[in-house]
């Protein structure tokens, strides 16, 4: 009767314990859990490099796994380079706990503020180092701060820019601005003739004017040092400016201000004009790309193609000065199918903000309808490459209109 009854009890409670295990983990101990290998992710609240004075900013992190684990996941994050200080310049935990039971944590990197006159330094953070446990994969994430140290009359000028377009390589994986572009921010006279000071580092740019700089008005100026040629995407460029207790982060916005596929030499955006006086500092935003001049294409061009056939491809084409700093002339000399080729000639007006072009003839183009009639059109010019590129409308009088002929002209 003793081992029917001990039995019973046996049962009941092995009963009770496969019904506790079946519940859904709540982490109060009540029940297990089987261990996985999770992955952790990183996510900022901030770009990964940033330019800024060393006033006390904060910059906030989570670390993430993509499910809950039965114990602490402790992320670990080191100092991997740099000239700045731990405790002098910035602080940084080196560890964040996920507790067990949660999928996130929080943490933050702190720019310390001090008045010590210093040179400008930098400190790189990787926030996942890979010594972390119980976890399958790691996607670290490494930020730099270039830290400027400014004295009361200096202006921090800070120059940062990103793709207005997803831009990847042939593998697929997105490119780091700084990969697709590397530009340059410059101080000018103004008009743009002199670069009175220029930032050209491998990242992001930064410079400082200090309250030595003779009064007067000056442009800030970014250009190209290089940019890829494979990926061609418009960039956006944000400037900020720091003045110790007076301009704190002030940011200004340039949608599509450059272009990476016109890249060389002469090639500039106008951000901004910096007026001077003293340790007072004005700020106007400009907005102004550099012109495009119609000198660039004066001289021999080549006949990429002519939908019209007067020309084959290969063959050459004059062109000549305007009448104005915006005007060249497309010379007709060549062209065997007109009575009036030593007369004649095209008209090409450069827009110098857009290089769009306009086309119009200073005469009939004479192919026997005589002084009836003209040729008009429309196009664009690159500066970089040289290339004219127009579509024409020929009106012959009495021998008919013909829209939309193609023709493309390399200069060289």
């Amino acid at each position: 009767m003793k081992n029917r009854i001990l039995n019973i009890g046996l049962a009941i409670l092995a009963m009770i314990f496969v019904v506790a295990c079946s519940e859904d983990d709540d982490f109060t101990g009540d029940s297990t859990m089987q261990a996985s290998a999770p992955n952790l992710t990183v996510d900022l609240d901030f770009s990964n490099t940033v330019t800024l004075v060393e006033d006390g900013s904060s910059y906030n992190f989570t670390v993430s796994i993509s499910e809950p684990q039965i114990a602490d996941v402790v992320v670990y994050l080191s100092q991997t380079g740099g000239d700045a200080t731990e405790g002098d310049d910035f602080t940084f935990p080196h560890t964040v706990t996920i507790p067990k039971g949660s999928t996130s944590a929080s943490g933050t990197i702190t720019i310390l503020s001090d008045d010590l006159k210093e040179e400008n330094e930098s400190v790189e953070i990787t926030i996942g180092t890979g010594m972390e446990a119980n976890v399958s994969a790691v996607n670290s994430e490494t930020v730099s701060f270039n830290i400027g140290n400014l004295e009361e009359g200096d202006l921090m000028v800070n120059l940062e820019w990103m793709s207005a377009s997803i831009a990847t390589d042939n593998t697929g994986a997105e490119l780091d601005a700084t990969d697709l572009a590397d530009l340059r921010l410059l101080l000018t006279d103004v008009p743009y003739d002199n670069t009175v000071i220029e930032a050209d580092g491998a990242g992001f740019e930064s410079l400082t004017v200090s309250d030595t700089l003779a009064d007067g008005e000056y442009y800030l100026v970014a250009d190209f040092y290089s940019a890829m040629d494979e990926v061609v995407r418009d960039l956006n460029l944000t400037l900020t400016f720091d003045q110790i207790g007076v301009i704190n982060h002030d940011t200004y916005t340039f949608a599509s201000a450059l272009n990476t596929g016109n890249s060389c030499e002469g090639i500039y955006y106008i951000l901004a004009k910096v007026t001077k006086s003293g340790d007072n500092y004005t700020i106007e935003e400009v907005g102004e790309p550099s012109p495009i001049k119609a000198s660039t294409f004066i001289g021999t061009s080549t006949v990429v193609a002519d939908e019209w056939a007067d020309y084959a491809p290969g063959e050459e084409i004059e062109i000549l000065e305007g009448s104005n700093e915006n005007e060249f002339f497309i010379s007709a000399a060549a062209n065997p199918y007109i009575a009036n080729a030593d007369t004649a000639y095209l008209v090409a007006t450069v827009d110098p903000l857009t290089g769009n072009v306009t086309v119009a003839s200073n005469e009939a183009f004479d192919y026997g309808q005589g002084d009836e009639g003209s040729v008009t059109g429309s196009g664009t010019v690159n500066a970089c490459t040289g290339e004219i590129d127009l579509v024409l409308d020929y009106d012959l009088g009495g021998l008919g209109s013909y829209p939309g002929y193609g023709l493309t002209l390399q200069a060289e």
